[in-house]
C-alpha cells in the first residue's frame, strides 16, 4: 500500500512538471539592475556618430543613441570620452562642443586635456580659453608636460586675446626658469612682439648658461623685426668667444633684418666656425631670404656639400628663391645625387616653382632614373598640377607597349583610376591592353570619374566579360 502510494505521487509530480507552461527566458541583461552611470556601448557610440548612415536607425535610435553620447561625455570614462573625441575630430562634427568644453573644465586627465582642446583647435571653437589660461598659470602647481603647455599656448595664439598671451608670455620670460622660458620666447617671436623687445633682451643677458633660451630669445627678437638690435646680433654672430649655436641664432636673427649681410660674411662665417653644421644651417636661412646673385651662387656651393641635410636645406632655399635658372642644376642633383631625399626635394622643389611639366618629363623618360622615385615625383606633380601631370602620362603611352607596361606606368594607371579628374584620353587607351591589370585600372578609373566618353564601352565590357569583380565593379552599367 505504501509502495503503491509512492508511485502515485510521483506520476503526480511528473505530469504537472509536464503540464507548466514556460516562461519567456530573460536574459543576463535584463536581470541586470540599470544605474545612472550605464557603461555604453562602443558600437552604441559609434552608431550615435555616424547616425545618418543607417538606414534602418529610426528617430528613436538616433535621440537615444546621442543621449548616449551625451551621457558617456558627461559620465564615462576619460578613455571613452577620448575615443568620442577621435571620431568627432574625423568627422568634423561640432555639435558636443558645449559638454566637452564643460568635461574640459572638470577634468584633472592630461590626455584628455590635450585632447579636447585639440579638438576645440582644429574646429576653431573658443570654449577652450579658460581652460589655456589656465593651464599656462598653474602649469608649475600641476605640474604639465610641454607639449600640453604648447598646446594651450597655440590655441591662444589662434583664438585668444594676444595682447593677453603676450603677457603672459613676458611673465614667465622673466620669473621662471628653464624649459617653459625658451617656450615662452618662440611664441613671443612668432606672435611678432617689438613692444617688449627690452625685456627680452634684459632676459637675454641674464641667462649666461642657458644656450637654449638664449638661442629663442634672439630668434624672437628677429622675427619681431627689431632692427635697434642689428648691430647687436652681428657683434654676437662674429664674436669668437661665443657658442656656435649662440652664434648661429644670431646669424637667424639677423637675416629676418638684414640677409644680405649674412651673404656677405658666409665665407668668413664658414671659415671662423669650421664649417659648423648649425652655422651652415643659419647661413642657408639667411640666403634664403637674399635673392642676390651671390646668394643663389652660395646655394649652387651648398648643393655641393658632404652632409645631405645641408644639400636638402640648400634645395628648399633655392625654391624659396623661385630661381628658375637652376632648373638644370636641379635636374643634375635628381639624376645623380647619391641620396634619395635630396633627389626627391629636388623634384619637389621643380614643381612647386613652376616648372614641372618640362623637368618631370625628361625624368619620366630617363632610363637612369629608377621607377620607384618617378612615381614619388610624378604623383607630387599630380597632386600640384593635374593637367601637366595627364600631359606626361599621354606622352608615356605614345612611348610605351601597354600589351607589356612598364612598372611605372600601372603605378600611374593606379592613380589616375583613384583620382578625381577628367582622364577619359588615358583611360580609352589602355582600357584596350592585353595586360588585365592595365585594362581593370583604366575601367575602375572610368567608372569612379562616371567617364562619359567610355560609357558604351564598359556596357560591353559587361556584357561580355566572365569577371565576377568586373561585374561588380560595372553593376550600374
Amino acid at each position: 500500500m505504501i509502495y503503491l502510494r509512492f508511485i502515485l505521487l510521483f506520476c503526480i509530480i511528473i505530469i504537472n512538471a509536464f503540464s507548466v507552461n514556460k516562461s519567456p527566458a530573460l536574459s543576463n541583461r535584463s536581470l541586470l539592475p540599470l544605474r545612472p552611470e550605464t557603461k555604453i556601448n562602443e558600437d552604441k557610440v559609434k552608431d550615435a556618430l555616424e547616425s545618418d548612415s543607417s538606414k534602418k536607425s529610426t528617430s528613436r535610435d538616433i535621440d537615444l543613441n546621442i543621449k548616449q553620447v551625451n551621457d558617456v561625455i558627461s559620465y564615462g570614462l576619460d578613455v571613452q570620452v577620448i575615443e568620442i573625441i577621435d571620431s568627432l575630430k574625423k568627422s568634423g562634427d561640432g555639435e558636443y562642443n558645449a559638454l566637452l568644453e564643460k568635461r574640459l573644465q572638470k577634468t584633472f586627465n592630461i590626455d584628455l586635456k590635450r585632447a579636447i582642446l585639440d579638438l576645440f583647435l582644429s574646429l576653431q571653437y573658443e570654449g577652450g580659453i579658460d581652460a589655456s589660461n589656465d593651464i599656462l598659470n598653474n602649469y608649475e602647481s600641476n605640474r604639465y608636460p610641454n607639449d600640453l603647455i604648447n598646446l594651450a599656448i597655440l590655441y591662444l595664439k589662434k583664438l585668444g586675446d594676444k595682447n593677453d598671451l603676450k603677457k603672459t608670455l613676458i611673465d614667465i620670460l622673466e620669473n621662471k626658469e628653464g624649459n617653459i622660458v625658451a617656450i615662452a620666447a618662440y611664441y613671443l617671436g612668432e606672435l611678432s612682439s617689438p613692444e617688449y623687445s627690452r625685456e627680452m633682451m634684459n632676459v637675454y643677458d641674464k641667462y649666461s648658461n642657458n644656450d637654449g633660451v638664449k638661442s629663442a630669445i634672439l630668434i624672437a627678437l628677429g622675427k619681431s623685426n627689431v632692427i635697434d638690435y642689428a648691430d647687436r646680433f652681428y657683434e654676437i654672430s662674429i664674436d669668437s668667444y661665443e657658442n656656435p649655436s649662440i652664434k648661429a641664432s644670431a646669424i637667424k636673427a639677423l637675416s629676418y633684418l638684414a640677409p644680405e649681410k649674412i651673404t656677405e660674411n658666409a665665407h668668413l662665417y664658414l671659415q671662423n666656425n669650421n664649417n659648423n653644421h648649425n652655422i651652415k644651417l643659419a647661413i642657408i636661412e639667411a640666403l634664403s631670404r637674399d635673392v642676390s646673385l651671390k646668394s643663389k651662387d652660395i646655394l649652387h656651393d651648398f648643393l655641393r656639400d658632404s652632409d645631405a641635410n645641408i644639400r636638402i636645406r640648400a634645395v628648399e632655399a633655392i625654391k624659396e628663391h623661385n630661381d628658375i635658372d637652376s632648373k638644370e642644376v636641379l635636374i643634375y642633383k635628381i639624376k645623380s645625387d647619391p641620396s634619395s631625399k635630396v633627389r626627391e626635394a629636388s623634384g619637389k622643389a621643380l614643381v612647386d616653382m613652376g616648372s614641372g611639366y618640362e623637368a618631370i618629363q625628361k625624368i619620366v623618360f630617363d632610363f637612369s632614373v629608377e621607377s620607384n622615385f618617378k612615381f614619388i615625383v610624378f604623383s607630387y606633380l599630380l597632386d600640384k598640377d593635374i593637367h601637366s601631370a595627364r600631359s606626361i602620362a599621354l606622352d608615356l603611352l605614345n612611348k610605351e607597349n601597354i600589351n607589356k607596361p612598364s612598372k611605372f606606368l600601372v603605378n600611374i594607371a593606379m592613380l589616375f583610376a583613384s583620382k578625381k579628374g577628367n582622364f577619359d584620353d588615358f583611360y580609352s587607351k589602355i582600357i584596350e591592353s592585353q595586360n588585365m591589370n592595365l585594362m581593370n585600372l583604366a575601367i575602375k578609373g572610368a567608372v569612379y570619374n562616371k567617364s562619359a566618353l567610355l560609357l558604351d564601352r564598359l556596357k560591353e565590357i559587361k556584357k561580355t566579360t566572365n569577371s565576377e569583380y568586373l561585374k561588380k565593379l560595372l553593376v550600374n552599367y
